[in-house]
């Protein structure tokens, strides 16, 4: 059969991207950036559709529920991974749902707050009061399982330190709370911190990742400091139905990779300090993979317990 038969004139309606978060807020951009460049390349509208709620859940739930056609079209990041491990869900994440193209990517920061008694100017610093006074920093997260939740524990583990972590609803919460100095520490990704740093009111003092990010050269990170395991990101992909026709998965590899490094939206994504990826399918299959060594390392020293 013809490429063109088996896609069936894919796509010659619209395009649904659901994504968990409120407008506003990174995903919703990204996703937003790459609709309005496919809705050009295709000539049918792309929308996005916001489902946030239950940790990403109720958006992922209603794509892997929905026809394999390739019509309706998931955005997520790593909770997708987490979920599988933290929560009872209904549905079998990696064999209702494909991934299909990793959109960005960016490290990690582990950010020390300057207002509180105690204002670390390097991560030698922290870690030495950390060992010193045990008990006495503490960590804001994104919640329980979320991508800096399980960077903390591999930092009790990988330097042998006791923070106490605080878990939050979300990085906005996390970050008015490092301001007032009501938490020592987080990770976070640069675009939620950034116009923060001039303030004074806190500081980067590591980076993950195997490389100094470009558009921050100044920051060490944790491997050439001496702490190993720290390659994780923070990373936003897409998803669909694992049962969508093979033809039309490849066409949406294909266009999402044109959209995500086209001029326009690689500057927009570039601007808001992630680095564009696309490729293949196997960019996020290698993400996901990473993410599950973070979390299963974590259960397995008993340090995170799953459902």
């Amino acid at each position: 059969m013809a490429q063109s038969d088996a896609l069936g004139g894919f796509p010659n309606r619209t395009v649904r991207i659901v994504v968990p978060f409120p407008a506003g807020g990174n995903s919703d951009i990204i996703s937003r950036a790459i609709a309005n460049r496919l809705t050009q390349t295709w000539g049918h509208p792309v929308l996005v559709d916001n489902k946030p709620g239950a940790d990403t859940v109720i958006a992922t739930s209603e794509v892997a529920r929905a026809a394999p056609d390739g019509y309706t079209i998931l955005s997520n990041i790593s909770l997708i991974v987490q979920n599988t491990f933290t929560k009872k869900l209904p549905f079998d994440t990696f064999k209702e749902l494909k991934p299909l193209i990793a959109a960005t990517e960016t490290p990690m920061f582990f950010v020390a707050s300057q207002t509180g008694d105690f204002q670390p100017k390097n991560l030698a610093q922290f870690l030495q009061r950390a060992k010193q006074k045990p008990g006495t920093t503490s960590f804001g997260s994104f919640g329980n399982g979320s991508t800096g939740h399980l960077l903390l524990l591999a930092l009790r583990r990988n330097a042998s330190v006791d923070i106490t972590h605080v878990p939050f609803k979300g990085n906005s919460d996390v970050i008015i709370q490092l301001l007032n100095g009501q938490v020592s520490s987080s990770f976070l990704p640069y675009s939620a911190i950034a116009a923060h740093l001039g303030s004074g009111r806190m500081r980067i003092l590591a980076a993950t990742g195997l490389t100094r990010p470009s558009f921050a050269p100044e920051t060490p990170t944790f491997e050439e400091l001496g702490i190993s395991g720290f390659s994780a990101s923070q990373w936003n992909g897409f998803f669909i139905s694992a049962r969508t026709p093979p033809a039309i998965q490849a066409k949406l590899v294909r266009d999402f990779d044109a959209a995500i490094k086209s001029k326009d939206v690689a500057s927009k994504l570039e601007s808001l300090g992630l680095t564009p990826v696309g490729g293949t399918s196997d960019n996020l299959q290698k993400m996901l993979t990473r993410d599950t060594e973070l979390i299963r390392t974590a259960i397995e020293s008993g340090q995170f317990r799953a459902e």
